[in-house]
């Protein structure tokens, strides 16, 4: 069995330091592997009897669907969440809300195995009214298709939903999302490695053209 790591489009572009922690974390338990670049939207092209490696909900879930034949796939977080050797970080029952990720609402996994690391972490979370199978996009997917003074105002409804001004994440774009909304975005991997959630460029559209740029060139 062949191993290769995606951490996925976002993550690269979020925090390319990060995504090499969780690598050499991953390498720790299933050896050297190659990193792959290729967006999952993009048809990258894997060898027979390899297993994909990945962080992203949306990797995950496109490599279980579409590519059962090429390859087998690892949702690293769901491994993380049973480890009994990860040193989790203690936040002491902090109190933060949850927005999850569109790829993750219709597989309770997902939506499992990210509260399982935030309890791991003592991380007291409130749900907000609409979540889980019943949660609603973060508001990045009105950009280019409503004007962006309308795009904003969903993202910023969204945001108000929240019961707390701490929001988890696990989608990159939301991390720019619940921040243009108002809220302290809290990203799960910076959560786990005790990094700050950068916010610096909280511009949906511009994230979103620099996204898609840095797809094109992998």
């Amino acid at each position: 069995m062949k191993y290769i790591y995606a951490p996925g489009c976002a993550l690269m572009m979020y925090k390319k330091g990060l995504a090499e922690k969780l690598k050499k974390l991953i390498e720790q338990q299933y050896g050297p592997m190659e990193t792959l670049l290729t967006c999952c939207f993009r048809e990258p092209k894997i060898e027979p009897n390899t297993c994909v490696i990945t962080p992203c909900v949306t990797c995950h879930d496109r490599y279980k669907r579409l590519y059962v034949d090429d390859c087998t796939t690892i949702f690293y977080l769901n491994v993380l969440a049973e480890s009994k050797t990860f040193p989790f970080p203690d936040y002491g029952g902090k109190t933060m809300t949850i927005q999850d990720t569109c790829a993750a609402r219709t597989d309770d996994m997902y939506l499992d195995t990210i509260r399982k690391i935030l309890q791991r972490m003592n991380i007291t979370v409130i749900e907000p009214e609409r979540t889980r199978r019943k949660g609603v996009c973060c508001g990045q997917v009105y950009y280019g298709k409503l004007p962006v003074e309308e795009a904003k105002k969903r993202i910023k409804m969204r945001a108000e939903e929240m019961p707390c001004d701490d929001v988890v994440v696990y989608c990159a774009t939301c991390i720019h999302s619940m921040s243009m909304g108002g809220k302290k975005p809290r990203y799960i991997l910076d959560l786990l490695f005790e990094e700050e959630t950068n916010v610096e460029n909280n511009n949906v559209g511009l994230w979103k053209e620099k996204l898609e740029k840095f797809r094109n060139e992998h």
